[in-house]
């Protein structure tokens, strides 16, 4: 029972924080905001939205290392800067390509993010990969483009999605899949703590954020922003709130439940949030639409069960021939 609850908390968590986030993080880079006299204002800073997010995670994140125990640090700090920088331009390229696509078709890119890894991977690793694994990735690829050739924006009378938006949704998956392999490398060899890492990254972020505004006028633009339009400050600071919260959920789900159920969960709050997004922002799929975003979304589920399988197979199999010996 406690189990149960613990997990029905981190899912309720996980499903609040960032649906709330992806939601306003449409409203933000799409929609208009008026002011009291009735003017018009679209906030185009996403450097600014980043380094928000990342400095409220900052905080957060050496507040719990404060008051809580931790594993001693032993990782040179230097060896965070270069997820870190990843990190800011996969947050950057993610808001930007809300300028040219829609937001659902950005949650099913990040969904097909397991194909430019598994490129990556064989590529410059070497890597070998099983064949359901290869199946689900021609699945997911073929949704994705049933998805692309049934999405309109019947408002604009235009397509939504362009060329620009979908080299920002490949530069986005770059430059993340980059960050979690770096970040996988250093979890391997330094054993520090989830938290610690969110520490540590967030801190450069915060850094390289704040001397390219300061540099480009950035915070002067964006603070104007606020004064003229205070609706923009809530959502502003709900948007860094449950980007922080979502990330200390992420890494206590993982460490209480695993990595498959997260991702379970996650894939869950994908479709959820492309659902939210077409009924709250109006975003008109079609029937050929849909299909694809059922082909994705299943094939995703179908990678889970097959890896499963695949790895309780070879647990029976290794304990089976150490039993012969």
């Amino acid at each position: 029972m406690q189990e149960a609850i613990l997990l029905i908390f981190c899912f309720l968590g996980l499903q609040l924080t960032y649906l709330t986030w992806g939601l306003l993080q449409e409203k933000i880079m799409t929609q208009e905001y008026i002011d009291s006299g009735g003017a018009k204002g679209h906030f185009t800073d996403s450097q600014f939205l980043v380094f928000v997010n990342r400095i409220l995670a900052f905080v957060l994140s050496g507040l719990y290392i404060i008051f809580t125990r931790q594993p001693r640090h032993v990782a040179p700090f230097y060896k965070y800067v270069y997820c870190s920088f990843s990190n800011i331009m996969s947050s950057w390229c993610q808001y930007e390509a809300l300028k040219y696509v829609s937001f659902p078709t950005q949650v099913l890119a990040k969904a097909s993010k397991i194909i430019p890894v598994m490129i990556m991977g064989k590529i410059v690793s070497r890597k070998k990969y099983e064949y359901y694994e290869y199946v689900t990735a021609v699945l997911i690829s073929v949704g994705m483009a049933f998805f692309m050739l049934g999405s309109a924006d019947d408002h604009k009378g235009v397509a939504v999605t362009t060329f620009s938006g979908l080299i920002l949704l490949a530069s986005y998956m770059l430059f993340d899949s980059f960050t979690s392999n770096w970040q996988g490398e250093l979890f391997s060899h330094y054993g520090m703590s989830s938290v610690q890492m969110m520490c540590g990254v967030n801190l450069f972020s915060c850094l390289f954020t704040a001397v390219s505004l300061a540099q480009q006028g950035g915070f002067i633009h964006s603070i104007n922003f606020m004064t003229e339009f205070p609706k923009f400050v809530f959502d502003c600071l709900v948007l860094s709130v449950c980007s922080a919260a979502g990330q200390l959920f992420i890494y206590y789900t993982i460490a209480t439940f695993g990595p498959v159920v997260f991702v379970i969960i996650m894939t869950i709050r994908q479709g959820l949030a492309i659902l939210l997004s077409c009924f709250i922002y109006q975003h008109h799929i079609t029937a050929v639409g849909i299909i694809g975003v059922i082909i994705v979304f299943v094939s995703v589920f179908l990678r889970i069960y097959c890896n499963q399988r695949l790895r309780a197979i070879r647990k029976r199999t290794q304990a089976s021939s150490s039993i012969k010996v």
